[in-house]
């Protein structure tokens, strides 16, 4: 072994001169149930790329490392999911293992949190289960079996609407035409000003976070779409549509009912329709939310959550001023009602 640069597996450690150069990095994660609709693909983000090229697998696993950090049952879970996310880099004026021991944990959160954005926004192309789960950030100097791997884990599981999970199929072009819109996270802002993205923001549910509607009914969606209990769904679905379009708690599931109608109804029958799921939704709504049994059949509560997904995404694509004045919210739908 040389003098001054000693390695040891799974727990990087290494000297160096200060000439040399810093140190790489490389995040890797499984998105589940997020398939490809070509074989062999790279997809270049903003930030990383989405993949399911399996010489790239090879060379970040097949070493003493990965099988002595990660452990047989990760690797399998990222090389087994149709889909991986990878981000390539190199830390700035890191070239200790001190130096990266000091936010590689940060950093790892910050790239899942960023992927776990960016696949959460298909949901708005269609209805999907694609979620992502642990997260390893490897760093190293010349050789990735040579460095050593941190972790990262959320706990969000997706389902499908109808409580469901199976693989959906995305296109290139729709994965580059979402990228338009990818959340990038701050990286060096993790590494300089030790930004953490390792818990949830509590501050959504504050007035002073100063969400819009809207991003307050993107916020119960994905609650609903995390939630694998059927009636759980349809409560968060629920609440998601208050959070568009209410405005008081007077005649409360009329007025969501209602206007959730005649925003996407583009006929009297299918106005009628969506008036009354939205009212049945609301009384399986009422009876979770007090602690009660439900009365009715099963699958009629998975159409309503399955309609109210269809809904959501419908009313999330629209161009509505949502966001009006509460002395204005009335009056505008009245007109829409009266037209």
């Amino acid at each position: 072994m040389k003098c001054g640069h000693r390695k040891r597996i799974g727990c990087f450690s290494v000297y160096q001169d200060k000439n040399e150069n810093n140190m790489n990095y490389r995040f890797i994660c499984a998105i589940h149930y997020f398939e490809l609709e070509k074989k062999e693909i790279s997809i270049s983000l903003p930030s990383g790329s989405i993949s399911n090229e399996r010489k790239m697998l090879v060379e970040t696993f097949d070493n003493n490392l990965s099988i002595g950090t990660l452990g047989v049952h990760s690797i399998d879970e990222i090389t087994e999911a149709p889909s991986y996310y990878i981000v390539e880099g190199a830390f700035e004026n890191a070239q200790t293992k001190a130096a990266c021991d000091a936010y590689g944990t940060q950093v790892t959160f910050a790239f899942l949190r960023q992927i776990q954005t960016f696949i959460g926004s298909f949901w708005m192309l269609r209805d999907n289960c694609a979620y992502v789960r642990d997260g390893f950030l490897y760093v190293y100097d010349k050789d990735i079996a040579d460095g050593c791997t941190f972790k990262a884990s959320v706990s969000l599981v997706n389902s499908f609407a109808s409580g469901e999970q199976r693989n959906v199929c995305f296109t290139e072009k729709e994965i580059l035409d979402m990228s338009k819109d990818m959340t990038l996270f701050d990286v060096k802002g993790v590494v300089e000003q030790k930004i953490s993205y390792r818990d949830p923001t509590q501050k959504q549910h504050y007035k002073s976070a100063g969400l819009g509607k809207k991003e307050m009914g993107e916020m119960y969606v994905a609650l609903a779409r995390g939630e694998m209990v059927i009636p759980m769904k349809v409560m968060a679905y629920c609440m998601a549509l208050e959070a568009l379009v209410a405005n008081t708690t007077t005649e409360l599931s009329h007025r969501v009912a209602e206007r959730v109608a005649v925003l996407i109804g583009n006929t009297k029958e299918e106005r009628c329709e969506i008036y009354a799921i939205v009212k049945k939704s609301y009384d399986v709504r009422s009876k979770i939310a007090h602690g009660d049994f439900i009365k009715g059949n099963e699958d009629d509560i998975r159409r309503y959550s399955e309609k109210l997904d269809i809904y959501l995404r419908q009313l999330l694509n629209l161009t509505v001023p949502y966001e009006q004045e509460k002395n204005k919210i009335d009056d505008y739908y009245l007109g829409l009602l009266m037209a």
